[in-house]
């Protein structure tokens, strides 16, 4: 074993990553980046849940809320809002809220009459890990209240919370409703709209990144000039191509979702593949675009740290974007995948028609007619 021809070979290694500036950054400044990026998304967010309270309102419902007061206290996980009963729906579909406890506007007349009102639990429904953590606090809740009521009837003056005691409760709370899903749905089917998005838009991602970048490095793309194919036929032709095969899995991939892993879900699936073309059209082009940057396979894989890390937690995959810190909304709300996801989400868990995600489709399309330019211009230029 020769060590001098072992560090001349090393030396010969250590040069040539020196003089790329790209590889420089994918080393030393991308991890930085990212790891930044993460920090500041897990440190600022809350996770603060929301519970509407429709109060009980005239003669004897002061002393009803007090006890609610103490029952539910707020805090930086849990917050209440007081809101009508007319407004329970909207303001759970708006995501002002997670979760609403209704209760009768005449409910402390109807418990001094004996009549049993009745107190209804309501969950927005779209995340089961949430609906269901509050929906057993909100039992919790309706149940230490019914308590304290019947030991206040029984005379036997103000109860100290909580009270722990087998009485019959002066009211009754109604099965637990959902506004949208289930209590069948579980927290696949509440990422199954993510992960479609996410590997819709990764894999073609890479797919034509390094295709393209192929066909470029082989010749192939000169040859084909030699045909009667004008340049804008050349861009075309290759999008067309590319995007062909990016639908197809697509398809794939919402079809095993649904009908493999049998997730729940509430929406036309029509609209489901419908936000999905849109974003697979922008992957395709973003890819044609960057394998303009790049010469070789390798340095298309650096542009995926970068890429996908702002996509994954920025987009709204596992922290809502109201929850990201005031600074990185605004990239949010650039990114692709924000739209794709609410998209998705909004179809699959909410029931949503094409007018509620109208919006979304908007920005894809955008997305997607600017990747066009950009990766047209970038090949134009390529091939010049």
């Amino acid at each position: 074993m020769n060590v001098s021809r072992i560090l001349a070979l090393a030396g010969r290694i250590i040069r040539q990553v020196s003089r790329d500036r790209r590889t420089l950054v994918l080393i030393f400044l991308v991890p930085i980046l990212v790891t930044t990026l993460l920090s500041l998304v897990l440190n600022t967010n809350s996770s603060t849940l929301t519970v509407a309270l429709v109060r009980p309102t005239g003669q004897g419902s002061q002393q009803v809320n007090t006890l609610l007061n103490a029952l539910l206290p707020t805090s930086d996980k849990l917050k209440t809002i007081d809101i009508n009963a007319n407004q329970v729906d909207s303001t759970l579909n708006n995501g002002n809220a997670d979760a609403a406890l209704i209760f009768p506007s005449n409910f402390t007349q109807q418990v001094a009459a004996k009549q049993h009102p009745t107190v209804q639990i309501k969950l927005e429904g779209s995340n089961p890990t949430v609906a269901s953590a509050l929906n057993g606090q909100l039992q919790a809740v309706t149940k230490q209240l019914g308590i304290a009521l019947a030991a206040l009837q029984g005379g036997q003056g103000q109860p100290t919370l909580p009270i722990s005691a087998n009485v019959s409760t002066p009211f009754d709370t109604a099965p637990t409703e959902y506004l949208h899903g289930g209590p069948e749905y579980t927290a696949t089917d509440s990422l199954a709209p993510v992960f479609i998005g996410v590997f819709s838009f990764l894999f073609i991602l890479l797919l034509t990144a390094i295709a393209f970048l192929r066909e470029r490095a082989q010749g192939t793309i000169e040859r084909v000039m030699v045909s009667p194919l004008t340049r804008a036929e050349l861009v075309l032709g290759y999008v067309c191509g590319f995007t062909i095969f990016a639908l197809i899995q697509s398809l794939l991939i919402l079809l095993f979702v649904v009908f493999a892993l049998r997730i729940h879900y509430s929406g036309n699936l029509a609209l489901v593949f419908l936000v999905t073309i849109l974003l697979t059209i922008g992957s395709v082009n973003l890819g044609i675009f960057l394998s303009g940057f790049a010469q070789n396979e390798f340095q298309v894989i650096q542009f995926i740290p970068l890429v996908l890390g702002l996509q994954i937690f920025l987009s709204g995959v596992f922290w809502p974007i109201a929850q990201l810190p005031g600074a990185l909304r605004p990239i949010a709300y650039l990114l692709p995948l924000t739209y794709a996801n609410e998209g998705l989400r909004n179809v699959m868990l909410k029931n949503a028609d094409i007018g509620a995600i109208g919006n979304d489709l908007l920005a894809l399309l955008v997305f997607a007619v600017l990747m066009i330019a950009l990766s047209t211009l970038t090949t134009r230029r390529r091939i010049a």
